[in-house]
């Protein structure tokens, strides 16, 4: 009776410590799918500095009285906008990176890590819209206006596509807000 108990412990505990083990692992792969999120997002916004950069230079070389430069001013305006989002969304993912290992438990853990993943996403659009904004400013620049069409048909998709992954972070930090306050 006593070998069959020790038995029956043993195995409860060899269960315990594998589903342990499991959950440690789910927990780890969570973290680093959130980490490598962040470090996309981190990619995408340091390429949209150094274009923000080259973008000063180009706009220098437009034309005050090109009558594209209402069109300039207002990709610029878009991409100003956008910037800031990427950036601040870039931090956010970064925060809830950065809680994820000291989460409570698994299920907070959790919703860092998602957190993470849609503001990476915000992040990385964001620093998209900035990119193809740059791009139309060199091809007025650099007097390629035949391209023009292509890059707004990009922009526009660019800015919908920004608008849907911020609608959608909005959703899921309502979604995991509500989650807690019950």
């Amino acid at each position: 009776m006593t070998k069959h108990r020790f038995l029956t412990g043993l195995a409860v505990a060899v269960v315990s410590f594998s589903s342990s083990i499991s959950v440690m692992g789910q927990d780890s792969s969570l973290a680093s799918e959130a980490q490598a999120a962040v470090e996309n997002a981190e990619t995408q916004v340091e390429v949209a500095r150094i274009a923000i950069e080259k973008g000063k230079e180009l706009i220098a070389r437009i034309p005050e009285d090109s009558p594209l430069m209402p069109d300039v001013a207002q990709v610029i305006q878009a991409a100003s906008e956008n910037w800031q989002i990427a950036v601040d969304s870039l931090n956010g993912a970064k925060e809830s990176v950065a809680k994820i290992g000291t989460a409570s438990n698994e299920s907070v853990s959790n919703d860092y890590a998602l957190l993470a993943k849609v503001n990476s996403g915000v992040a990385t659009s964001g620093a998209n819209v900035v990119q193809i904004a740059i791009s139309y400013v060199e091809a007025i620049a650099e007097n390629k206006t035949e391209s023009l069409e292509i890059i707004r048909t990009a922009m526009q998709d660019a800015l919908a596509t920004s608008s849907q992954v911020q609608f959608n972070y909005e959703r899921v930090k309502n979604l995991i807000a509500q989650k807690y306050s019950n």
